[in-house]
């Protein structure tokens, strides 16, 4: 089995060169973001309270495939985007960990907010009354409620489902939250582009070495633009420090049912 702690090391040396640069000498203001010229963005899904199946047989840390009861809640469509975290700096006037920059909801409005670690996503999800997913949560939405879905897609596998090195001349790092087909549950991006915070602690048990023992590593899903088709499952798990952020590290947020 691949080690975990590779795994983790793997987020940090991505080769520069594949990084998308946001530059931009204008200033953000809040009226270039009130506007809503898209209908979709900030929708949500609500997922029915049931009984779901999670994990898989195939690697360690996903096994096993079992059936967990979940209380019903909404999930928001996409990763939260630039636009909407820079909007929420301007109103709550939080100030980050990490590294966002405001001036990334101007040239890329539509783009997941990135460089946001757990602590940030955490913030926006209070503000606005809502919450991160747990894992479990999380991947229930990506399967579409299906036991058999192995990718958010389905279980084909084409060049042209997510953004992710499942096409590896498609280097085009990040990509707008729209711009590939949802999921059966209509939600966008569960696959590829940037990975999601979820509420979970990582297993340390699958945690090779003591290198991260100061980190508390908690679980991020979905995979990347810079990922391959096995981190891009609906159960793949992968680790990430708390107090760490990264361009393609997002989130999107939850609300519990009434």
């Amino acid at each position: 089995m691949r080690s975990v702690s590779i795994k983790i090391a793997l987020f940090l040396i991505i080769p520069a060169v594949l990084i998308i640069a946001y530059l931009s000498a204008d200033t953000f203001s809040l009226s270039q973001t009130t506007e809503s010229d898209n209908s979709r963005l900030g929708k949500q899904v609500l997922i029915p309270e049931g009984d779901y199946y999670v994990g898989s047989d195939q690697k360690e840390d996903e096994l096993p495939l079992r059936i967990m009861h979940f209380k019903s809640f909404s999930i928001d469509i996409h990763p939260v985007t630039s636009r909407q975290y820079a909007v929420f700096l301007l109103k709550s006037n939080y100030t980050t960990e990490g590294t966002f920059n405001k001036n990334d909801a101007i040239k890329n409005p539509y783009f997941p907010a990135g460089n946001i670690t757990y602590k940030d996503a955490s913030a926006y999800a209070k503000y606005y009354q809502m919450r991160l997913p747990t894992e479990w949560e999380w991947e229930i939405a990506a399967r579409s409620l299906k036991k058999e879905n192995i990718h958010a897609w389905g279980n084909k596998i084409g060049t042209d489902v997510c953004n992710s090195l499942v096409n590896i001349e498609n280097l085009f790092g990040m990509t707008p939250v729209f711009n590939y087909s949802p999921n059966e549950l209509g939600l966008y991006d569960m696959a590829g582009n940037v990975f999601e915070w979820t509420t979970s602690l990582y297993p340390t048990r699958f945690i090779l070495g003591n290198n991260y023992s100061k980190y508390t590593l908690l679980v991020i899903r979905g995979g990347a633009w810079n990922s391959l088709i096995n981190d891009i499952t609906v159960s793949a798990r992968s680790p990430f420090p708390a107090n760490r952020h990264l361009p393609w590290i997002s989130f999107r947020c939850v609300k519990d049912a009434p």
